[in-house]
């Protein structure tokens, strides 16, 4: 008694693999999923891709050095980088930190300018870097590009001078405080309790950021927790609504 066979057709294994994007590929994604880059053609963000170069660093690399030169533009894929000025006697304080998403053009508009601070990965993050001489050229081919990367530098300087006046005039409770707020309004969720922080900063990047040593900073997060003004939720912290409408 003859026994029927199927004949099964195999495909070869190279076939079944999804073909892995070139880094060109991959820079023009990083690219196009930046806001500030939402209005340049697809043309403008496959030039600048041909011109930039993907890095993966961990945490606590130094991208650029304090006194240094920096011509590139700079897009967070992923992580966060912070720009930090230290001093001779190891105190430190995060001038900006940016997250994915977020472009910092400084070098390409001021190349011959020494860098004040270092850009530094807070956490393990991945940067792409853009050839000065092709961001440029995108900007002049849109204007647009122009008009919106100033107005967020504008922003940038505004929160600049905030900080240098708080450090002058604001005690660290309100120090504390505005910075968590700033914090919360960048990236956190409004709810009927308050503002929810959903990856709040530890006590020494907290410090960091309003030039506090941390234990002042610990004494103070502790006595608001204390009095109901902040709530730890594992990871988060939930801002009271009695806090946010104190300082609005």
């Amino acid at each position: 008694m003859a026994i029927a066979t199927a004949t099964l057709d195999f495909v070869p294994f190279e076939k079944m693999m999804t073909p892995a994007p070139t880094a060109e590929a991959s820079a023009f994604e990083a690219l196009r999923s930046c806001v500030h880059l939402g209005r340049a053609s697809t043309e403008a963000l496959r030039a600048l891709a041909q011109a930039a170069t993907l890095r993966t660093i961990g945490r606590g690399t130094i991208v650029a050095a304090q006194g240094g030169p920096f011509d590139s533009a700079m897009l967070v894929v992923r992580g966060r980088v912070r720009a930090v000025c230290r001093a001779a006697n190891g105190r430190e304080i995060s001038v900006e930190t940016f997250r994915a998403g977020d472009l910092i053009a400084d070098g390409a508009f001021a190349p011959e300018t020494r860098l004040p601070h270092d850009w530094e990965a807070a956490e393990a993050s991945v940067i792409l870097l853009v050839a000065r001489d092709a961001f440029v050229a995108c900007l002049r081919a849109n204007p647009e590009l122009a008009l919106t990367l100033g107005a967020d530098l504008v922003g940038r300087l505004e929160r600049s001078k905030q900080l240098a006046n708080g450090l002058a005039l604001a005690g660290v409770q309100e120090r504390v405080v505005s910075r968590l707020l700033a914090i919360g309004r960048q990236d956190g969720t409004p709810g009927p309790e308050g503002l929810l922080i959903r990856n709040r900063p530890t006590q020494q990047e907290l410090a960091n950021q309003i030039g506090a040593c941390r234990e002042t900073v610990s004494r103070t997060v502790s006595d608001l927790v204390r009095r109901g003004l902040l709530t730890p939720r594992g990871r988060s912290l939930l801002v009271s609504n009695r806090l946010v409408e104190t300082t609005a």
